[in-house]
């Protein structure tokens, strides 16, 4: 499989955007407008998606990605005579691949999307595939989501942290992470934490698709300790994390003019956690 998005990488290396092709996006050109699509997904998908998740797409889509950077090793190039997506985590579906699998993409293998990109024939779906059966997958979904507002609703009776109402409301709804609650409740175990949001889910996502990314306050008077030391203390935490709990990356930032750490863990998320 290595050596065959290896050469699919060859064959179909996307080529740097130039003026003509931007011209051709705006003007309409479906050829250019599908390549722009695929772009957007495959940056997310690179950016966003865990690199020991397993990804099936189609070769164009296996190869950009690969070009990216995403482990060769985790893209599955879905063939015409493939009969499902089975094996993988993640599907990228093209039109290709809707083509490929009809109604039964949505309704059997892989009812839950995490992120979409374009319209019409050039739009680009990133799904979540449903290994034992789109019954299964509802029902430990729905189960993901009562533990994940149940786990909020503790974090808000908890007198070491201090949330903003946009925040609070995100808690109590269950839209955070289960891996963002459990750091949250590690850290402040620690530390006093601040939170002052949480970021959005990417667009497209289904509804029941919670936020990957919380902002943090970089000080905490009941910590005291100085902007700097409160910070590089949160952050020896984030560092010392394991597996599934390592995020995706953490850092300082600016969100609405004020100093936050930002922490955000992989896509797609798991589903499970806090029933373990």
């Amino acid at each position: 499989m290595i050596a065959a998005v290896s050469a699919l990488v060859l064959s179909h290396r996307p080529a740097k955007p130039t003026h003509a092709t931007t011209q051709g996006a705006q003007s309409g050109n479906p050829l250019a407008g599908a390549a722009a699509v695929r772009g957007q997904a495959v940056s997310w998908v690179a950016a966003q998606v865990g690199r020991d998740v397993s990804v099936a797409c189609d070769a164009i889509v296996c190869s950009s990605l690969a070009a990216h950077g995403f482990p060769a090793g985790n893209l599955t190039v879905l063939q015409a005579t493939a009969p499902d997506p089975f094996g993988s985590v993640l599907v990228i579906a093209t039109a290709d691949v809707r083509s490929q699998f009809g109604s039964k993409l949505s309704s059997v293998y892989a009812p839950e999307i995490i992120a979409s990109f374009g319209t019409g024939a050039s739009r680009i779906d990133i799904r979540v595939i449903a290994p034992d059966g789109p019954a299964a997958f509802g029902a430990a979904m729905s189960a993901d989501f009562a533990a994940r507002k149940s786990s909020g609703a503790q974090l808000l009776r908890n007198s070491r942290i201090t949330v903003s109402a946009g925040a609070r409301a995100q808690l109590a709804s269950g839209l955070v992470d289960a891996r963002l609650l459990t750091t949250i409740a590690f850290l402040a175990g620690q530390h006093p934490i601040d939170i002052v949001s949480f970021g959005a889910v990417a667009a497209g996502a289904g509804p029941g698709v919670p936020t990957r990314t919380a902002y943090l306050a970089e000080s905490d008077s009941a910590a005291h300790l100085s902007g700097s030391a409160y910070v590089s203390a949160l952050e020896a935490v984030l560092r010392a994390q394991s597996p599934p709990y390592v995020p995706l990356s953490f850092g300082s930032g600016q969100l609405g003019g004020q100093s936050v750490l930002q922490i955000e863990f992989a896509a797609p998320s798991p589903l499970g956690l806090l029933q373990t």
